[in-house]
């Protein structure tokens, strides 16, 4: 077997997870975001997976990620492609029958001249990043139903703070512009927006990172972990109380102690905001990591975790222990940046 590091996925909780997520919203057609290789862990399994259990409705942000979605599910399920088209990818939403989600006028006046293919108007109701103004519905309301649009969405900027005023405005702007659209499919609710209560989940919801056992849900809710991320111990040693450990000698030892370095770094997505921070386990035990992150290597405190710390033997940094929202606040970072840069020398499994 490689001594890489491995990224073991579990589909099955995946899957769980985006049952999970469907009993939130009764009413609503549960989708999948999978964009940026489904958050790292393998748009093709994922979406084959997701599938086999009745998914049948996908986001993902290119259309080159739309063709491997397509690939992946067949031709029956619905792909939305959220940053639009381009002239350059107009025939990828052809070639494999993608939904091209619309985001400025621009982008209408490209769709409307390439044909009458199904599309999705995407409204800014307040994240001001991408989408049609709010007041479009009121202005140009004709000329948007004569797109035949097959959604309707917008996207919360605040969900993850459930109190946050923002989220109340979106959702009665949204409101005003659904109004417009009679009998049109809708869409707000992103993963944290699924915990905001039935208002905001209208047809159709879009979790992400809630699918891979991030975003930090109401205590009611469990989500099961989708990967392990585990590495191989490359040596273990003891050092003396004083003594420096790793570039920039940032950590210093304050008793004696037995650390262990293992094989990875942040060439394989251990950020190094995650020096002296991240925690990794040994048979259940913690073992924090001791100095900086470096390319391919990270020392770990093992004291307490003999005599389970040998060469071979490997330590995890994600999973059922160290849990992907843990560890992204030890990092001072999100769960997102943890999976989506997972590098490419991480071998994935699917066991």
């Amino acid at each position: 077997m490689s001594s890489l590091p491995r990224a073991t996925v579990h589909l099955d909780n995946i899957v769980a997870n985006w049952r999970t997520l469907a009993a939130l919203h009764p009413k609503a057609n549960t989708s999948a975001v999978l964009k940026a290789n489904a958050y790292g862990l393998g748009t093709e399994r994922v979406a084959a997976a997701l599938t086999s259990a009745g998914c049948d409705t996908f986001f993902v942000a290119y259309p080159e990620e739309g063709a491997v979605v397509r690939k992946a599910v067949g031709p029956d399920p619905s792909i939305f492609i959220l940053n639009g088209p381009a002239p350059a990818s107009m025939h990828l939403f052809h070639a494999h029958s993608l939904i091209a989600v619309l985001n400025s006028p621009a982008q209408i006046r490209l769709w409307s001249d390439a044909g009458n293919s199904p599309c999705a108007l995407h409204f800014n109701t307040g994240i001001n990043r991408l989408g049609l103004p709010a007041s479009m519905p009121q202005t140009d309301g004709d000329a948007l139903r004569a797109m035949n649009p097959v959604l309707v969405m917008s996207h919360l900027a605040c969900a993850d703070e459930p109190d946050h005023a923002l989220n109340a405005a979106q959702l009665a702007a949204f409101r005003k512009i659904t109004d417009a659209f009679p009998g049109v499919p809708a869409s707000l609710a992103n993963s944290a927006g699924c915990y905001l209560g039935r208002d905001y989940g209208f047809q159709f919801t879009r979790p992400g990172i809630a699918l891979y056992g991030g975003s930090v849900p109401p205590a009611r809710i469990q989500l099961r972990h989708a990967v392990t991320l585990d590495a191989e111990i490359l040596s273990v040693f003891p050092v003396k109380a004083g003594d420096r450990v790793g570039y920039g000698a940032t950590f210093t030892a304050p008793q004696d102690m037995l650390l262990a370095t293992v094989g990875l770094g942040y060439a394989d997505g251990v950020l190094r905001s995650a020096s002296n921070c991240f925690i990794g386990w040994l048979d259940g035990v913690p073992c924090p990591v001791t100095g900086r992150v470096s390319m391919d290597l990270i020392t770990i405190d093992v004291s307490k975790a003999q005599p389970s710390a040998k060469a071979g033997v490997r330590v995890e940094f994600l999973g059922a222990n160290a849990k992907l929202e843990d560890q992204a606040a030890r990092a001072n970072t999100l769960g997102y940046e943890l999976l989506t840069g997972l590098g490419t020398r991480v071998e994935r499994l699917y066991p």
